[in-house]
């Protein structure tokens, strides 16, 4: 049994791993954002052994003053990193604010947690943090290149963070996922600058028809990523990145054992009139 803390559990992924965890038995902060969210998933979780805390990842005093309640009663021995959202839209017309408020929340979000729970584990020489990443951090997708971006400055961030911290025992770890049922690719957020006739939405509109009939994405069953963050906390000796998803492994093998020019021709086939 292990003490974890997750952020982002008002629905999707954070929600599910919360749950399998505190099934099993393992003790559960699972956090969330908006007042609302609080008493649903306290209903949801019932009796197990979780409790819920509201947290803004974007909040730098939300995330000190939570991580200090927790520990005056308890040690944190798993940080899953959980929180984000993804924004649509093409490179040239994205916003700054938008552009901000994606990276405050995939980027320095994390940081924040990390910042705050990081020196508890060096204290007690153990503890592990898993980062949920996508497969959107190993290749930029069209219409959401700033995800991608938040995402792949997350993936370096966490390697950076895995060699620093190894040596104090501490384990760090990614979990990559494509699309999967949760409702996340439905929700993404759309730049103010990407209206229904923006002269690129034809082309949006023909990828994502084309991407999401490949390997299931979207269709799959989300209890593939749980398993894989069950997995990293249990084996945190086991492999430093874990892909998941038909889909990933589909576009991620292309992109690592072919040319680049493969993989854009592809790219550009989904985006043409006619593929």
């Amino acid at each position: 049994m292990c003490n974890v803390l997750i952020t982002g559990c008002s629905s999707g992924f954070g929600q599910l791993i919360a749950l399998a965890l505190a099934r099993r038995g393992d003790r559960v902060f699972a956090t969330v954002r908006r007042p609302q969210a609080v008493g649903a998933l306290e209903a949801i979780a019932g009796d197990l052994p979780l409790s819920v805390h509201r947290l803004d990842v974007t909040d730098a005093a939300s995330v000190e003053r939570v991580v200090a309640e927790i520990l005056e009663r308890e040690r944190i021995d798993v940080l899953v990193n959980n929180a984000g959202y993804g924004l649509r839209g093409p490179v040239a017309s994205l916003q700054d604010d938008e552009v901000a408020r994606q990276f405050d929340t995939n980027v320095l979000g994390p940081i924040r947690m990390v910042r705050a729970v990081l020196p508890s584990m060096r204290e007690r020489g153990s503890g592990t943090i898993v980062n949920l990443s996508s497969v959107a951090g190993l290749i930029g997708i069209p219409f959401e290149g700033l995800y991608a971006a938040s995402k792949h400055a997350l993936e370096g961030l966490t390697e950076a963070l895995r060699f620093e911290v190894a040596a104090g025992g501490i384990h760090v770890l990614l979990v990559e996922p494509g699309a999967f049922e949760t409702g996340f690719v439905d929700n993404l957020t759309v730049s103010d600058g990407f209206p229904a006739d923006h002269p690129d939405r034809p082309a949006f509109d023909r990828f994502y028809a084309r991407m999401m009939a490949v390997g299931g994405a979207g269709r799959a069953d989300p209890q593939a990523v749980v398993d894989a963050v069950l997995d990293a906390i249990d084996h945190p000796d086991g492999p430093f990145r874990r892909l998941v998803g038909q889909d990933a492994e589909l576009v991620v093998g292309l992109k690592r054992e072919r040319p680049f020019a493969d993989l854009e021709a592809g790219m550009r086939a989904a985006l043409a009139e006619t593929a």
